[in-house]
Order: structure tokens, then sequence, then C-alpha cells
């Protein structure tokens, strides 16, 4: 019985090792193809945009969030750079052609800075790509089926960002 036992397991982990093996040239391609993709994709509506952020906090980890509000399309975010805690207040607004921008005035313990990040999504049936504007690479902002490493999961409904906020501002 040992010995079916343990001959049943090397041949599972071979063939783990052999199907892992086909399958590394097949995600360096893929990889490599993100960024032809993400240009050849189809821009987001402005309704898409709009529907994918209103009232929702992106989730940066432990670097921060910012929170889209429809009531005046206000946002706001909090951040943690290297120990150093800030704050951004301002508006975000879609521009069209799939983007998505917000400007804010940034405070903390590095002083005041007025800043603008602008974000391109693009579709492709279920799949949206997003880049950073300018110059950023293009990634899988959402997969076609449910996949928790998606950036888009980090998008929650909700604010989840002004009580912390708050806290930064106070200190």
């Amino acid at each position: 019985m040992k010995r079916v036992l343990g001959n049943f397991i090397r041949t599972a982990v071979g063939c783990s090792i052999a199907l892992f093996a086909f399958q590394l040239p097949a995600m360096a391609k893929t990889a490599a193809q993100v960024a032809d993709l993400g240009m050849k994709a189809g821009v987001v509506p402005d309704e898409g945009i709009y529907q994918m952020y209103k009232n929702r906090s992106w989730l940066w980890g432990r670097n921060g969030a910012g929170y889209f509000a429809v009531q005046r399309r206000r946002f706001n975010a909090w951040t943690s750079d290297k120990g150093k805690l800030g704050y951004g207040d301002g508006i975000w607004f879609i521009p069209g052609g799939g983007k998505l921008c917000f400007r804010a005035k940034w405070g903390g313990a590095g002083g005041d800075a007025n800043a603008l990040s602008c974000f391109e999504h693009r579709q492709s049936g279920r799949i949206i790509y997003q880049r950073r504007i300018p110059d950023g690479k293009w990634y899988v902002f959402r997969s076609s089926h449910r996949n928790l490493a998606d950036e888009f999961m980090k998008l929650k409904y909700g604010d989840h960002v002004t009580r912390k906020e708050k806290r930064i501002k106070a200190m």
C-alpha cells in the first residue's frame, strides 16, 4: 500500500511540475501582450467609469485609500509613505475617452502640494485594462472572471477614508 501511495504521489508531483513548465512560456507571453491588448481594446464609456467609481473607496493597502463621492464629485484620500502620513482633498472627474482623474491638494508632514492623477480604462469583452496616464504600463484591472488579485477588487462600496483622513489632519 505504501508503495502504491508513493508512486501516486511521485506521479502527481511530476505531472504538476510538467504542467507548470508548459505554462511558463504561456504566462510570459500573456504578460508581454497585456500592453498590446490594452491599446487595442475599446474605450470604457463614461457611464461605465462612473458606475465603477461612484461612492466607492479605492483601497491602496497600507499605503492609503481614496474615496470618490457622488455628492459634488468630492475626492478625499489618506496616504502613508515611509511612515509619513498625508491626506488629500479635491474633486474627481471623467474627461471622456475612458479616463478617470482626480485633482487634490495634498497635505501632511512633507508640506502641501497640488496634484492631478489620471487613469485610462479600456475594455475587451469582460476584461478591463488600466494604466496611469501619461506613461503608465497597461495591466489587467478586472479579469473576465472573479480574481481577488485584480485591482478592481480594491474598489469597495462606501467611505473607507474620511475617518482616517480626519485623524491625520488633526495631528
